[in-house]
């Protein structure tokens, strides 16, 4: 499945060992999604535009990567065209993703209106060329003005541009851009799809680990590579216990609160944080269907309001640590038991 190990273009969201979108030679699952835009090139009814909408991880900029290449290959060299795209370099495509910081190491937390410009150079500069593409992942990321600018291109479109524009939340998207694109909609990966990627990507793993992976990862490719290569199975293990514990494990929360706070285990924080909150939905929907309302409303209202602390928490760059006892302080009230 990977096109190029020279892959050497960084995003934000790399994961250590593992090929990018960029760097894939294919697909797995979203056949629709896929007949559907070969389709319309087939058809010669190309749309402009394209929403790539759908959770985190599933597979969207791959696709989006693949149908790239089939349409910058169509008058050339098909493992040329997919050798500069893996490594960044091709002339008609442009991958739109948080840029690197100017002042610290890693990467800025938006994409930002000089982003948004980039593109509109690569457009003046490449008129001529034949079909030119470029890659919003994910428009989520992008800030207000990004996506004013966005839209701006969008209601003037390059003559023979295609935008693929990929969405994880739609609740963050101006309707003024989704009016603008034809959306395809994208459902998490079968397990059965899977598990041969995991297997085939990460050295070592075994079948039941793959599964196990992909079980838990809601049909999020991606978070079942972070699990599997961050620690995540032995964490998903001990989260699920603390979380089942009638009272809170104060001395198990410490300990698994200081590893995962600890500089590189930010994968695993994040792994454990999307557990968590899986947990408690799970939870609340179960006291529901019991017919316990007056629990379920109690978990439900508590799952909001954690939500809106962790996000403030992120923001502000609070101590996670004092983040997640205070959340297990809150889960055992919201149960009614007692958090000493």
């Amino acid at each position: 499945m990977v096109l190029d190990p020279a892959v050497n273009v960084a995003h934000h969201d790399d994961i250590d060992g593992i090929v990018p979108p960029a760097g894939r030679d294919g697909f797995v699952g979203h056949a629709s999604a896929w007949a559907e835009l070969n389709g319309a090139l087939q058809g010669g009814r190309m749309h402009h535009a394209w929403l790539l909408q759908g959770p985190n991880g599933i597979g969207k900029a791959t696709l989006a990567f693949a149908f790239a290449r089939m349409l910058l290959a169509q008058n050339g060299d098909q493992s040329a065209v997919a050798r500069q795209i893996a490594q960044g370099s091709h002339p008609g495509l442009v991958h739109l993703a948080r840029p690197q910081s100017d002042r610290t190491p890693g990467f800025k937390t938006q994409i930002t209106v000089d982003e948004v410009r980039r593109l509109m150079h690569f457009f003046h500069t490449t008129a001529g060329l034949g079909w030119r593409v470029a890659i919003v992942d994910p428009v989520d990321d992008m800030n207000r003005s990004a996506a004013n600018a966005l839209l701006k291109i969008l209601e003037e479109p390059p003559a023979r541009s295609v935008f693929l524009v990929i969405n994880h939340m739609p609740g963050r998207l101006l309707p003024t851009i989704r009016s603008r694109c034809r959306v395809l909609k994208f459902a998490p990966l079968a397990v059965d799809d899977m598990v041969p990627l995991l297997r085939s990507d990460v050295a070592g793993v075994t079948a039941t680990e793959a599964t196990n992976a992909a079980e838990l990862s809601g049909g999020s490719l991606r978070t079942a590579f972070q699990r599997l290569v961050s620690g995540g199975l032995e964490v998903g293990a001990e989260v699920a216990r603390l979380f089942e514990a009638k009272n809170p494990d104060w001395a198990g929360l410490v300990k698994l609160s200081d590893a995962l706070t600890l500089k590189g285990r930010e994968a695993a924080f994040d792994l454990m944080m999307q557990d968590l909150f899986a947990l408690l939905a799970v939870e609340a929907e179960t006291a529901a269907k019991a017919g316990n309302l007056a629990q379920a409303e109690r978990l439900a209202a508590f799952w909001a309001a954690e939500d809106a602390r962790w996000r403030e928490a992120f923001a502000f760059n609070l101590d996670r640590k004092q983040v997640v006892l205070t959340f297990f302080h809150g889960l055992a009230a919201a149960r009614g038991h007692s958090p000493a």
